[in-house]
């Protein structure tokens, strides 16, 4: 082409892929023509030079010679601008690919996709790089995961096993970074630390109310200590966890055994990390209960959270009767403790004193007595 500079696509790529519907472009507008006078001169519809002109249809062999005889342009030459444009094409539908492979892998490094997929934890259509930064944004205020901060050595202030020690560490922090954003949707009143002290050294008088889940959970709102139930992940072993949102505490149970017993536990000692150890909630007390405690602070816990339970006074029943616990003296354990009865259970079978499988019809599940609407998925 005469007079016409063609730029170096390298030059071009980052800002405008030039395809020769460019040149036809320019062209025109130096001859004065329409696409119309254009399709009356080479004989083609004005439908086709729309497509030529928006680079949606290819320069064949025949078409440039056909530009040629109209612009005085060499075939060759709209042949290859037609060619470049397409090898650009490609590479950056390959680079968004590619870009969408790195985005995807990267999130299922530090969250288990398919089973968050089937909880319905993501808002956004994360098989796209749109989807995966939003919900990102959504989770981290930022379109993409902070690795320098999964990279950390995460502070969990519980007991955890060495099994999968990264994932339990990455999972973990993913599900408190979801329990932190379901915790901010909560309205509650300033924290009252003499109530919940007082919540705490009634609890085991909940566990025989008829609705003491539920009356448990309003008492501990207002006092300005929040709840709700989010699963666990596969790999975090998490049980419960006790963090600050705002000025509030917050006790998240996860059902990972739904056993009411287990509930009650693990409320106790969530409870305990709030009135003993508030000044360490900021890191976050995120409990996998299922293994000896090892720290000072879990130790703590797990004791005020017996006490919390008459846990001692059940034990110390339960020992006399020994070999010949029965369900009356179930009963009988129930009413001098005030503990009810499957709760008793829970902690006679967990300190070897009944088998896991005897009693199964005082087994209840926690997740019954939890409204649904602070079931967090």
């Amino acid at each position: 082409m005469e007079g016409k500079t063609i730029m170096n696509e390298k030059e071009l790529k980052p800002f405008y892929n030039v395809g020769p519907g460019d040149f036809i472009l320019d062209f025109l507008d130096s001859l004065g023509w329409t696409q119309s006078d254009l399709a009356e001169v080479t004989g083609f519809s004005v439908k086709t030079i729309n497509l030529l002109i928006n680079n949606k249809q290819g320069i064949t062999p025949e078409t440039a010679i056909t530009l040629e005889k109209a612009f005085g342009s060499p075939a060759d030459f709209w042949i290859e601008v037609d060619a470049k444009y397409q090898i650009r094409k490609k590479e950056e539908q390959n680079s968004e690919k590619n870009e969408l492979t790195a985005k995807k892998a990267m999130l299922r490094k530090y969250m288990p996709v398919s089973e968050m997929k089937k909880k319905g934890w993501f808002l956004y259509d994360i098989d796209t790089i749109k989807g995966i930064e939003q919900e990102c944004i959504r989770i981290f205020n930022q379109p993409s995961i902070p690795e320098s901060e999964y990279s950390q050595e995460y502070k969990f202030c519980a007991r955890q096993t060495n099994f999968d020690y990264d994932y339990t560490l990455w999972y973990s922090k993913t599900w408190f970074e979801y329990a932190k954003l379901h915790a901010a949707s909560f309205e509650l009143p300033e924290y009252n630390r003499d109530k919940l002290e007082n919540i705490a050294n009634n609890l085991y008088e909940y566990t025989l109310k008829t609705d003491g889940v539920n009356e448990l959970i309003n008492d501990l709102n207002a006092c300005g200590v929040g709840f709700f139930c989010l699963s666990h992940l596969q790999k975090t072993y998490l049980d419960g966890a006790a963090f600050i949102s705002g000025n509030n505490p917050f006790v998240v149970y996860t059902c990972r055994y739904d056993r009411i017993d287990n509930f009650w536990f693990v409320v106790a000692h969530e409870i305990a990390h709030i009135l003993h150890h508030y000044e360490f909630l900021k890191e976050a007390f995120l409990d996998n209960l299922e293994h000896q405690a090892e720290t000072d602070r879990e130790k703590e816990a797990d004791s005020y959270a017996g006490i919390y339970l008459n846990q001692d006074k059940v034990l110390e029943i339960g020992q006399v009767y020994g070999k010949y616990l029965n369900a009356a003296r179930l009963t009988q354990i129930s009413e001098q403790t005030k503990v009810s009865i499957p709760v008793a259970l829970g902690m006679l079978q967990h300190f070897g004193m009944l088998d896991w499988r005897q009693f199964a019809k005082y087994k209840v599940h926690a997740k019954d007595s939890i409204p649904g609407e602070l079931i967090k998925g």
